[in-house]
């Protein structure tokens, strides 16, 4: 992906892939009403990667299923290629955080990324289902173990099943909810890098919820912060650390430190019960 400087026309802007208009989520708990959140608003371009973070509890993963249409706003409204949001969108793929619950224990690893191909909007061949898949199992760096079943993988293979299977539908948004959040480091960091090279490869926009401010970071090209529930956007912050980014270099950049010490310290004292951190923030 290249990065160009912004520059000022009369042209329009292309209409956003995501617009949240004033968004609100309550719940019922013990007979009383929860506020999440109420009063959110973004609009998120085509093409984007936006992560979304904040204190624990903020409806950070409320707002992804809002989004998706797993979940009806109790007030305003999601639209998405304008078009309001009523229920599971087709071209929005959903990667839950439990990646061993998502993925089929008796396919192998090439049945469970064609299984995919039920909520494909074409209809394939065989031959064509085979190339697609053998395709998707490349691009995730799976080839040699197309006959494997689950339970032979490492818990980071596993989940690049669940990423390829996601694929393999061509949605034009990826949703991802903490999908890194069970593996260990090293295969995080791995996966982070994939998840990049293929965002630079394949037109398809990216929302990504996590904890991690660090990762967040490191893969946005924008970053929503939501604020102590009920939630607002805190901070609607621009990456602009060039891509292609890598592990060592990118994270030994001062302009990441900056970025991360920006976001962080104002989510920690919102965790702490202080105010929240009064930084200013770039407009993406």
């Amino acid at each position: 992906m290249t990065i160009t400087q912004e520059v000022q026309t009369d042209a329009p802007r292309p209409a956003p892939i995501i617009e949240v208009r004033n968004a609100a989520k309550r719940f019922s708990v013990n007979g009383q009403s929860l506020t999440v959140f109420d009063g959110v608003s973004c609009a998120i371009p085509q093409g984007a990667f936006l992560s979304i973070v904040g204190p624990s509890g903020c409806g950070k993963s409320t707002l992804l299923k809002l989004i998706s249409g797993l979940e009806a706003p109790s007030g305003g409204e999601i639209l998405f290629n304008g078009a309001k949001v009523t229920g599971p969108a087709q071209g929005m793929i959903y990667v839950f955080q439990q990646y061993t619950k998502s993925i089929f224990p008796w396919r192998t690893v090439i049945q469970n990324i064609e299984f995919g191909l039920n909520s494909h909007k074409k209809k394939l061949s065989r031959s064509a289902r085979a190339d697609l898949c053998r395709h998707y199992v490349k691009l995730v760096g799976l080839e040699g173990y197309e006959n494997y079943f689950p339970y032979q993988l490492s818990g980071g293979m596993q989940q690049r099943v669940v990423i390829a299977r996601a694929l393999i539908c061509e949605p034009a948004v990826l949703l991802m909810d903490e999908p890194f959040s069970a593996v260990d480091a090293l295969t995080r960091a791995i996966l982070q890098e994939l998840l990049l090279k293929i965002w630079q490869t394949i037109p398809v926009t990216i929302l990504f919820v996590t904890h991690d401010v660090e990762e967040a970071v490191f893969l946005s090209s924008r970053i929503i912060s939501l604020s102590k529930s009920p939630a607002k956007i805190h901070e609607d912050v621009a990456i602009d650390l060039p891509y292609p980014r890598d592990q060592i270099a990118t994270r030994a950049d001062e302009r990441f430190h900056e970025l991360r010490q920006q976001l962080f310290a104002s989510i920690f004292l919102q965790e702490k019960g202080g105010a929240p951190g009064a930084s200013p923030s770039v407009k993406a």
